[in-house]
């Protein structure tokens, strides 16, 4: 099909763009409409946390990650609620939130903890979506200089889905890491589609190589999962005719970021532990959750996984729990290969199910509702419209544009990265457990490919505006 041209019939799928060679012109980052998503996605997320901040009850995550605030801010360091050491959660959000609630200490404001946390974290949501913005920019601005391109539409789109996604609102005020999550690798996606397209070698494109090193080794101290991705991107950075030497430069540049943030982390361990721990401790109830007898899919705290130890019995107690329910998960797997397959569709069933999640960790999972009927129903309703409609939108924009970059000659790894970290994403549920939570560490990508493919439904009937010229998936001096 013709770039020029308007697909034909009412159920046809528009085609998305060849990726574009570099501009001549330098690639604005932030321009206005990039402030102006992230103000909106800030204020959204602000007016929320100033309605219905609070700090969480009841013996759950969130509440959890308030009791390591307060003892990180105490100076007591990262200790459980029988204030023993500990590394059962990645260290990264309960240091944030011990952080904030110092800062909180220090200037007066230590009677509205859960308002500075929100805050902060509508913060970085609006990042997120100014960083959304940049992807789009980067993986589809048109090489001729002059006039919003698709890139620049498709990124304002995906920054605005994600600005605007009610379940992401409610999450700034949820004592979760999903918030400073979603920033750090939305910047790190920025990041890496720069790098793919800028130049080999040059400034810009050693720059995007070290942010994007740095972000993923902060995101690694949240979510130790985000490092699936990364063979996944060397792989569509190989296939897209990037080169060796530009991909182990990228992987070695990852490794050390992720190195500089997990070393430091791994020597406490070591000594708090006498074994290597590298981020966490519950890596082995997280897969024994999801691998047991009469697995379903969903969470659940199955007696194939009790060993009569538990995070309260201080942090010797708390290693060998990990080891052992690590071991017991293995075992189940190995012995019913043939189950894996329909037990990791009801993963993915319970991960996509619903989007109200947010609301259920803001009001601590029941046991402080603040939503009345009717204002509950119309906003879970609400979500759920929108979500349905983005993922509709996201799947569209996902295979057109993982089609486009795959016929491109040469392919075009930019995207093809892109679409290698939403695949990653969507293989932690099967790894682990199924959760409604778990899919929005990747929603910034969702959104990308929502906003692609709502930009390129608006040229359906414009067959009289020719796209700007394409040229192919990446610059002519990219090559190694």
């Amino acid at each position: 099909m013709s770039d020029t041209a308007a697909p034909d019939g009412p159920d046809a799928v528009p085609e998305v763009p060849a990726a574009p060679a570099a501009a001549p012109a330098p690639l604005r980052l932030l321009g206005r409409a990039a402030w102006l998503v992230g103000a909106l996605a800030f204020a959204l997320r602000a007016v929320w946390v100033l309605a219905f901040a609070r700090v969480p009850t009841g013996l759950s995550d969130p509440f959890l990650y308030h009791g390591y605030g307060l003892r990180i801010a105490a100076g007591r360091g990262y200790r459980s609620l029988v204030d023993d050491l500990t590394a059962y959660y990645p260290p990264g959000y309960p240091y944030l939130v011990g952080g904030l609630y110092k800062l909180a200490d220090l200037v007066g404001l230590d009677g509205h903890r859960a308002l500075v946390v929100g805050l902060a974290q509508s913060a970085m949501w609006a990042v997120a979506a100014m960083a959304v913005v940049v992807t789009g920019r980067a993986l589809w601005e048109p090489p001729v200089p002059g006039g919003p391109g698709w890139g620049a539409r498709a990124g304002v789109a995906g920054g605005l889905v994600l600005a605007c996604w009610p379940n992401l609102i409610t999450y700034a005020g949820a004592y979760l890491s999903e918030s400073i999550f979603v920033c750090v690798l939305a910047v790190a996606l920025a990041a890496l589609s720069l790098a793919a397209r800028a130049p080999a070698w040059g400034r810009r494109w050693w720059w995007s190589v070290a942010v994007a090193a740095l972000f993923l080794g902060a995101a690694t101290m949240v979510r130790p999962q985000v490092l699936l991705g990364l063979p996944l991107v060397a792989v569509a950075w190989l296939v897209g005719g990037l080169g060796w030497r530009r991909t182990l430069v990228l992987a070695a540049a990852c490794t050390v970021g992720v190195a500089g943030f997990v070393v430091p982390w791994a020597i406490r361990n070591q000594g708090v532990f006498g074994h290597p721990v590298l981020v966490s401790t519950n890596g082995g109830d997280n897969l024994c959750v999801g691998f047991h007898p009469g697995a379903g899919g969903g969470f659940e705290i199955p007696p194939y996984c009790d060993t009569g130890e538990f995070w309260n019995n201080g942090h010797a107690a708390e290693f060998r729990r990990n080891g052992e329910t690590r071991r017991r998960a293995v075992d189940w797997v190995t012995a019913h290969p043939a189950e894996l397959p329909w037990l990791s569709a009801r993963k993915l069933w319970y991960t996509y199910r619903a989007d109200d999640d947010g609301l259920q960790a803001a009001e601590s999972y029941g046991r402080d509702v603040f939503l009345d009927p009717p204002w509950r129903g119309l906003w879970v309703g609400l979500g759920h419209v929108y979500y349905a409609l983005v993922m509709v939108a996201a799947l569209v924009g996902l295979v057109a544009g993982s089609r486009r970059a795959w016929s491109a000659r040469p392919r075009d790894a930019a995207v093809l990265a892109m679409v290698a970290m939403a695949v990653a994403g969507m293989l932690v549920p099967v790894l682990f457990f199924g959760d409604t939570r778990f899919k929005v560490p990747t929603t910034p990508l969702f959104a990308l490919f929502a906003g692609l493919a709502v930009v390129a439904m608006t040229r359906w009937g414009r067959r009289d505006q020719p796209a700007p010229a394409q040229d192919g998936g990446r610059p002519p001096d990219a090559s190694s």
